[in-house]
Parts: C-alpha cells; sequence; structure tokens
C-alpha cells in the first residue's frame, strides 16, 4: 500500500470550475485545496467525493467536488454586501445635494412688500393735530410797520440771539489758521512725543495756514529726529499746570530755554 506521505489524489471540479494553477490533493478529503474549488452560480461547494479510479497509475484516486443548491439565507448573505454598498452610495449622493442645496442658496431675504395704506378717510372725524391759535398770541406778534426805516432809539439796540452767536462761532471754528492753532496747542499742552502726530498736522495744513506756530513746527519741532527727541525731552520736564498757562511761541521759547 502506498505510503499516506507519497499519496496523491486528482481534482474533478464537477458543475463548477477550479482556479489556474490548483494543485493536486494528498488529503482524501481534499482539504488543502478546496479554496481553488469555485462553485457554480446558485451553488456553494459541500466538500469532495472519492473515487477510487483504480485503472490511474498516476494519481491514488479522484476528489469530485460536491455542491448543494444555495439556500434563500445564504443567498442574502452573500448579496448583502451589493446592498449595503448601493445604500452607502445613495447616502453619499443625498448629503453632496443637500450641501450643494445651501451653497447654492441666496442668503439674501426677500423684501416684504409693503402694505398698503387705506386712503379712505372718515371725514366726520377732526385731525388731530389741529393747533389751536391764540388770538391774543396773535395781536402780540403784529408788527408795527410804521417805525420800519427809523433810527432806533439809544439803548434800544437789537439784542444778537443764542442762533446768531453759535452761527458765528461755527463760522470762526471753521478758518483754517484757527483750527490749526488749536491743534498745535492741544498736542503741546498734551506733552505729546509721538513725531508722527505732528507731521500728520504739518502736512494736512501744508499751504494752508502761516504764522508763528506753523513756522516752529516746521523748522524746529520737525527739524529732524534727533532735534525732535531733545525737545520732546526738554518739553516732558514742564510741569503739566505750568504748561496749560503757555499759549504763545515766544513764552513757549522762553520756558524751554531756561530747562537744561
Amino acid at each position: 500500500m502506498t505510503d499516506f506521505s507519497e499519496r496523491r489524489f486528482s481534482i474533478d471540479p464537477g458543475k463548477g470550475k477550479k482556479m489556474d494553477g490548483c494543485p493536486y490533493s494528498i488529503f482524501e478529503d481534499g482539504r488543502d485545496v478546496k479554496d481553488y474549488i469555485i462553485p457554480p452560480k446558485g451553488y456553494v461547494f459541500k466538500g469532495f467525493r472519492f473515487d477510487p479510479e483504480a485503472s490511474n497509475q498516476i494519481y491514488d484516486g479522484k476528489l469530485i467536488a460536491i455542491y448543494e443548491k444555495e439556500s434563500f439565507n445564504q443567498k442574502m448573505m452573500s448579496q448583502l454586501w451589493k446592498f449595503i454598498l448601493a445604500f452607502a452610495i445613495i447616502a453619499v449622493i443625498a448629503i453632496i445635494a443637500i450641501l450643494a442645496a445651501g451653497v447654492f442658496k441666496d442668503p439674501s431675504p426677500k423684501p416684504n412688500r409693503p402694505v398698503k395704506e387705506s386712503t379712505t378717510t372718515d371725514q366726520s372725524q377732526e385731525p388731530e393735530s389741529i393747533a389751536v391759535i391764540d388770538s391774543t398770541a396773535a395781536e402780540t406778534e403784529t408788527v408795527d410797520t410804521s417805525s420800519v426805516g427809523q433810527a432806533l432809539p439809544i439803548g434800544n439796540e437789537p439784542k444778537v440771539t443764542e442762533v446768531q452767536e453759535k452761527e458765528t462761532a461755527q463760522f470762526i471754528t471753521e478758518d483754517p489758521s484757527i483750527q490749526f492753532k488749536q491743534a498745535f496747542w492741544t498736542l503741546i499742552h498734551q506733552r505729546t512725543i509721538m513725531m508722527d502726530a505732528y507731521d500728520t498736522l504739518f502736512k494736512d495744513n501744508k499751504g494752508k495756514v502761516e504764522g508763528e506756530e506753523y513756522d516752529y513746527l516746521r523748522y524746529t519741532i520737525l527739524k529732524n529726529s534727533t532735534a525732535f527727541k531733545e525737545w520732546t525731552a526738554k518739553l516732558q520736564k514742564i510741569p503739566a499746570s505750568e504748561l496749560g498757562t503757555i499759549n504763545t511761541i515766544n513764552d513757549l521759547k522762553s520756558k524751554l530755554n531756561t530747562i537744561e
């Protein structure tokens, strides 16, 4: 009898197929080649049936593949991955569609249509905003035209109203020279040490204003960076209470000259 280690069995796939390169089996149950068997559609592989095949001098027998019809549960399990893949694809498409709808949606709200007001009025009702005219007040507002063109007596000159005073003050503050001086002395009284603030004031008023403050700003404060540092160092030494009372270039120069 042939030794077990030397036994060889040929493989017959029966109704199915076997993969290319399927070897012979050294086991009578064919457990070492079962993965090479491809069952026909609708069937599952169940094992091998041994055929001694005594007339074959090369192999010690033949292993014939056995199949059985696939049950409904087995069929559903084998097809389950297809359903899962289809569901995943549908879910991805739905998410993309929702995101695309959100991106291309017009974010601007639709304007509300104005509500038409009724033009019908009840003429029996009187308007609530009718002003009552006082006859005595109307009498006091009567202008005496007999005095027009005549000189007013001394002591009865017309008084300047508050509105006129405000208009005059507004006209004065709109003068570029006055605005410049106010801004200049504000920087001085605040002891500003930022060169950019003085440079901006100079550039904004270049060619628009003249005077001692403008010349002092141009030729002394903004002479160069070194001179500016020396000037601000002296300015910082002036007490704030004393600096607030200085309002002329001469007084400022005099005070700075006393500081070492």
